[in-house]
């Protein structure tokens, strides 16, 4: 056996190594993981917590702001159908007013013709 035969022997057997060494690569970062996991992920769940809680409340206020913006469009489009209606009203009401002073012209241009014909 040749010393380089050997060696890989023993780091195949050790279990550090393959032939190719991407078994201690992946040992090491799965280290690293665990490693950064202890260190930082209390944090990370801390954060992850805060962000759900914060996510949850911008949609609560989504959805409140979509609610009243529906009310305020509700009571915007009512009022502007009274206004419609207020407006025909006076429209139709203008009209008769017109045609009583058209009509009472009339009345006092045939009562002078009258006059003026005696």
């Amino acid at each position: 056996m040749t010393m380089k035969s050997a060696e890989q022997a023993g780091k195949v057997a050790d279990g550090t190594a393959s032939a190719n060494g991407s078994e201690a690569t992946v040992h090491s970062e799965a280290t690293i993981d665990q490693v950064r996991n202890l260190l930082f992920g209390g944090a990370q769940r801390s954060i992850e917590n805060n962000l759900a809680g914060l996510r949850e409340e911008m949609q609560a206020s989504l959805e409140q702001l979509q609610a009243d913006f529906a009310k305020e469009i509700a009571a915007l489009q009512t009022r502007l159908q009274e206004l419609e209606r207020d407006t025909e009203q006076k429209r139709l009401a203008s009209h008769r007013d017109i045609g009583a002073a058209i009509s009472e012209l009339g009345a006092s241009i045939t009562r002078l013709g009258s006059a003026a014909g005696r």
